[in-house]
């Protein structure tokens, strides 16, 4: 890798979490450069050698069309636009949310467009390409990048009893170009696996609650550089994700205005390097 310090969010897409929120900037670890924060997602992110930042992703989505196999066995591809939009603030504490919004807080802005193809191959393999672009700028600074990331994912479903499982690989591309600093970019490959089981006890006649949960493997093709401490770097050559979520099997959880597919936690190690963290998980990987 070229001068890359990665790192990143806690929440939805995160490839590489950060293990605490509310600590001071110069303490958490590990950082990445904020142009890989409309990829990697919610998180702290690296602006230059002295200086980090909060970065909140939300990625507005609308989804057209259905995968699927008609009754005339005609194929049906699902096609879904997002908006990635990330701010970023100097400070976060949940104990001053008022502070997140003062103008002086605001560090980074992004915003971007991507667009993903559910292509169902078979009834029970689809794969899912996806491409994705953003623009972003350090507030009050000359600093400019652009971000960039493409990748296919694929799914193979079947069903084990009351299981039912997913086969899941993914294959993508991730980069920036920045106006002033260096860029950089890599590559990575994943493979996993998702379970659903129906629970009874929390199911009504009107809808069936699942546990849902799975299990991943994620490897760099070029080792990425984390920070383990404040002026310390490791090299982190692959890692693990396990998690566990709750859902409908028919529909989303609705809580007020917001809709989830799932609700759950997600842990992500590392036995090659000093990468630890915890995300939150809002639908299936294959998905996001």
């Amino acid at each position: 890798m070229r001068n890359l310090m990665s790192g990143a969010g806690i929440l939805i897409g995160a490839l590489v979490p950060v293990p605490g929120l509310a600590q001071p900037p110069e303490m958490i670890d590990p950082s990445v450069h904020w142009a890989y924060a409309t990829f990697f997602g919610t998180g702290w992110y690296k602006i230059n050698d002295e200086n980090s930042a909060y970065v909140m992703r939300v990625a507005p989505r609308r989804v057209f069309g259905d995968a699927r196999f008609d009754q005339s066995g005609n194929r049906e591809v699902a096609y879904t636009l997002r908006a990635p939009i990330t701010v970023g603030v100097a400070e976060f504490d949940f104990g001053d949310i008022s502070a997140l919004i003062d103008s002086g807080n605001l560090k980074i802005a992004s915003a971007g467009l991507s667009l993903d193809a559910d292509i169902p191959l078979t009834s029970r393999f689809s794969i899912r390409p996806l491409a994705q672009a953003s623009y972003g700028t350090v507030i009050n600074d000359s600093d400019h990048a652009w971000s960039y990331a493409t990748e296919i994912k694929s799914r193979y479903r079947f069903q084990s009893g009351q299981l039912d499982w997913a086969i899941l690989a993914d294959l993508g591309y991730v980069g920036y170009n920045a106006d002033e600093g260096d860029s950089d970019d890599f590559v990575f490959a994943a493979a996993g696996a998702e379970f659903a089981y129906p629970l009874g006890w929390l199911s009504s006649q009107q809808s069936q609650t699942m546990l849902y949960w799975h299990v991943s493997f994620i490897d760099f093709v070029d080792e990425v550089r984390v920070r383990s401490e404040f002026d310390k770097f490791d090299s982190v050559a692959n890692y693990w994700q396990a998690g566990a979520a709750i859902g409908k099997r028919d529909g989303p959880i609705c809580i007020g205005f917001l809709k989830f597919d799932r609700l759950g936690l997600a842990y992500n190690y590392s036995a090659t390097g000093e990468l630890r963290g915890v995300k939150l998980i809002f639908r299936s990987l294959y998905e996001f």
